[in-house]
């Protein structure tokens, strides 16, 4: 499923697969789908529910800074929306939930996604790309798992890993704005810590996780920096990036 450029959209989108699910199933197993996520991931299905409240609330915004548009049109499916999100029950029938999800609810989430997808000023990553870079990810917690870091560098980079896993995994709700929240705090994060990096040309292992580490944040900003059409923020990030490392 292509991701939409716009809040609107992947709502829209996320709902309709919703929608779709079977009404005998359990609602643990229709929202697993939707997300992608495993069926007993109870803390990944909470955590990308509580992404999606936040994404009716992020579309609801977006609406209102349109100024061309009568607001109460538009604004008119989040009545349901907001009633089909107050249920958190996972282990009741999905049908409870499928009943409140109607075809014009979901059809007027389309015309506001036509318009916002107008003014967002961004495309989107390609799927494989996204990929790439999830297994990309993996391979790299794996080889921090594995090595011989202290146990503190090793937890540092970890949590940070883990936050764009997250992000990456919340994307079909997020979009490319979450990885650029999750770039910009990483690179805050390590900021911090930046007195525990060994100078440069240091062939320590310490020194190789740290610069591994930044290039793989430099191929998350890339794919994100050419989905903008009108922000250009990979120079300052990648600049940021050479002086932690002394470069």
């Amino acid at each position: 499923m292509e991701v939409k450029n716009n809040p609107a959209g992947r709502l829209h989108d996320l709902l309709r697969v919703a929608q779709d699910q079977p009404a005998n199933e359990p609602a643990r197993k229709a929202w697993a789908v939707v997300f992608g996520v495993d069926v007993g991931d109870n803390a990944a299905l909470l955590q990308m529910l509580a992404d999606l409240i936040g994404l009716v609330s992020e579309t609801k915004k977006s609406i209102e800074r349109i100024e061309d548009v009568d607001h109460l049109i538009y604004l008119k499916p989040f009545r349901r929306i907001e009633e089909f999100l107050s249920q958190v029950n996972l282990e009741a029938s999905w049908a409870q939930w499928k009943n409140q999800l109607d075809e014009p609810t979901l059809y007027g989430l389309q015309f506001a996604a036509d318009k916002l997808s107008r003014v967002s000023g961004c495309t989107s990553i390609a799927e494989e790309d996204i990929d790439g870079i999830r297994e990309e990810l993996e391979q790299f917690v794996t080889s921090i798992l594995q090595s011989d870091l202290p146990q503190g560098m090793k937890a540092l980079f970890l949590r940070n890993l883990e936050a764009i896993r997250h992000a990456l995994l919340a994307y079909r709700v997020r979009g490319v704005e979450g990885l650029e929240d999750e770039l910009e705090r990483a690179i805050g994060s390590l900021v911090l810590h930046k007195e525990e990096i060994p100078p440069e040309g240091d062939k320590s292992q310490t020194r190789t996780f740290w610069e591994r580490f930044f290039t793989f944040v430099d191929r998350i900003n890339k794919a994100v920096t050419l989905t903008h059409t009108a922000n250009e923020i990979a120079g300052p990030m990648m600049q940021n990036i050479s002086h932690i490392l002394g470069k």
